[in-house]
């Protein structure tokens, strides 16, 4: 279960300084599957993921969560450092285990993420900004967390890194129904990996639901995914595409069966 009742959160309150960053939040998430976060920034997004594993206290409302591990991956990853090599940073997790079995789990975590182990000797804090994303990314998966959030996981990474990662995300999510929550401001990448999206805007959410409902939304005040990008095109010359479309390999293989269609 994981729900917010009336949740509010309020930044300096009772000061010239104070800030609503959440206003009355309610919503019952579905688990087990991949759920994007997304609106502009200042909107709330990571003030709301702040709340699953009590970083943040709500200032008003109830937080119901019957999961025991959650694991957050900060928008920037070097807040979320605090040893000397990968090996120590990624292994504080599962400091109890033995050496052998705790060595094993952390050449795992560094495998998913596409380094190895020459990079287990080395200060997290002088790696390049890519490089310590996925050292973060690696600290939180080393514990198999049944809910797992990621701020921003693909920015400063190369386009082959990126889809390793998502790809491997979606093993994780199907392998161990494990809960993923992305925040992103790449539509790209909530189009093709995420089941259903909330949106949020000035504090509130304004949408939760299916990911490709979310992209017919008219007036959004977003950016829209290759795909739907290239679906209003079609529909603005006067071709017909499914709403329930929004995987570009998809809208491929729609296209294809029209041209057999109609192959003039």
């Amino acid at each position: 279960m994981i729900r917010f009742e009336n949740v509010t959160h309020i930044y300096n309150i009772n000061t010239a300084y104070e800030k609503k960053a959440l206003d009355n939040i309610n919503i019952n998430l579905d688990e087990n599957i991949i759920t994007g976060l997304i609106g502009k920034s200042g909107s709330g997004k990571s003030t709301f993921v702040q709340h699953f594993n009590n970083l943040l206290m709500p200032t008003y409302g109830k937080i119901y969560l019957d999961k025991k591990k959650i694991g957050l991956v900060f928008q920037y990853p070097e807040h979320q450092f605090f040893e000397m090599t990968v090996q120590d940073e990624i292994g504080f997790a599962i400091k109890t285990l033995d050496p052998e079995k705790k060595l094993d789990k952390i050449l795992n975590a560094l495998e998913f993420v596409g380094l190895d182990k020459n990079y287990l000797n080395k200060n997290p804090f002088e790696l390049s900004g890519g490089e310590k994303r996925k050292v973060a990314i690696a600290s939180v998966l080393v514990m198999q967390p049944e809910i797992l959030i990621l701020d921003e996981p693909t920015v400063g990474l190369d386009f082959k890194t990126q889809n390793n990662i998502l790809l491997n995300l979606k093993k994780l999510n199907k392998k161990f129904n494990m809960t993923i929550i992305i925040i992103s401001h790449d539509m790209n990448i909530i189009a093709e990996f995420t089941q259903k999206v909330i949106i949020m805007r000035d504090a509130k959410i304004i949408f939760y639901g299916d990911t490709c409902d979310a992209f017919n939304i008219k007036n959004l005040d977003l950016d829209l995914p290759l795909t739907k990008i290239l679906i209003n095109k079609l529909k603005d010359k006067n071709i017909s595409v499914p709403d329930n479309i929004i995987l570009f390999n998809d809208l491929v293989n729609f296209i294809s069966q029209k041209i057999k269609e109609n192959p003039n």
